[in-house]
């Protein structure tokens, strides 16, 4: 291991301790029902609340207390890390007085806030408790240490009884028993929240060397490919606010979420600077139209003559391999207004996508978000 990576899990652990002290402090004697798999879905009929990087949510009352968390600012050179440690006291001091509980977020700790090379650890993270029932969950996804596949069950104080569940990357698992059932939550709740899970007591665990992500279903976006964003995600947006949109990603890594759609194709979110706003959108999809001269339309699929007569102003950008990266819109505008590309391969357009100039500066930072997109 070199001494980044050793740099790196330290790190990692640090931040990271906070978290299994507060979620994996079970106490495996008590409990008398063995795990169960969970794939990181609201248990819950309640409202998520965004707290972004902060500490508070409009209805701190709720119960199910439903909250959502963006992490991402865990930095050394800026003291981001600190700042998110002084930050988890009150976190926890909101959840812990609650009778069911469910919280979503994004962590990753870098060096440098604004250079995704110098990420360190990201994974995308769910929890819940329910102290009428005395269950309790943990789902990861995404988890990466120095660029690298990391296996959360190398953590120190992980629960051994939980290492069927997880694996490379990913996991979750529910816990019966370990939190305390509180009779005032039982008694005040007419109807305590139904879980949607449904654990089967009898079954054994089954062993999983590499836990597939967890399906968590398709976006329903479509729309128009302007400069603004895609259909109902715009630039500039916070990942509150993607989330809240767009749902849970298939997958995340260095600030990239990934989403099927329900009407084929899929979407990509590049996130970047100092809180992880949308800096490039893309799209697979055939679901969303770009409009250009005269009323044409062009769409991916579409043949690049299409695409030249729509925008006979289109210029080349990039050569990715076979990919050509043309800027068809945007060259003209404000720096803060997104500029709208296609990707070109074998004559067609691959995928259609929108960025900020001012955020995404040089032909290298571009090449990056095009490559993932493609």
């Amino acid at each position: 291991m070199s001494a980044r990576q050793r740099n790196a899990c330290g790190l990692a652990t640090l931040a990271l301790g906070v978290l299994l002290a507060v979620l994996l402090n079970a106490a495996p004697a008590r409990a008398v029902s063995p795990p169960t798999p969970w794939d990181g879905v609201n248990p819950f009929d309640c409202t998520i609340q965004d707290a972004g990087q902060g500490t508070t949510v409009p209805d701190p009352g709720a119960d199910p207390y439903c909250v959502r968390f963006d992490k991402t600012n865990q930095n050394v050179t800026q003291l981001g890390l600190v700042d998110f440690l002084s930050k988890e006291p009150a976190r926890v001091a909101a959840a812990v007085p609650k009778c069911f509980y469910y919280q979503e977020d994004h962590w990753r700790g870098s060096l440098i806030q604004s250079d995704q090379q110098t990420v360190i650890y990201e994974f995308y993270g769910h929890y819940f408790f329910n102290k009428a029932t005395g269950d309790g969950g943990v789902w990861v996804s995404g988890f990466t240490v120095a660029g690298k596949t990391f296996d959360p069950r190398t953590l120190p104080g992980f629960p051994p009884q939980w290492d069927s569940y997880f694996g490379p990357g990913t996991g979750g698992v529910i816990s019966h028993d370990d939190v305390p059932v509180d009779p005032s939550c039982v008694a005040t709740a007419d109807n305590p929240p139904a879980p949607i899970y449904a654990p089967t007591q009898s079954a054994a665990p089954t062993q999983l060397a590499a836990p597939a992500q967890p399906a968590l279903g398709c976006a329903g976006a479509s729309g128009r490919v302007n400069q603004a964003g895609l259909g109902p995600v715009r630039l500039g947006a916070s990942e509150g606010r993607v989330l809240a949109t767009l749902g849970s990603p298939q997958s995340m890594t260095s600030g990239l979420l990934r989403y099927c759609l329900t009407r084929g194709g899929s979407m990509l979110v590049g996130e970047g600077g100092r809180h992880a706003r949308t800096v490039f959108l893309s799209t697979t999809s055939r679901a969303f139209t770009l409009r250009g001269a005269s009323g044409r339309t062009v769409a991916v699929g579409s043949a690049v003559r299409s695409l030249r007569r729509a925008f006979p102003h289109a210029k080349p950008l990039l050569k990715l391999g076979r990919t050509a990266i043309v800027q068809v819109a945007g060259a003209s505008s404000p720096a803060k207004a997104g500029r709208i590309i296609a990707a070109i391969v074998a004559g067609r357009v691959a995928y259609l996508g929108v960025y900020e100039p001012a955020s995404i500066r040089t032909a290298r930072a571009l090449a990056g978000y095009s490559r993932a997109a493609a």
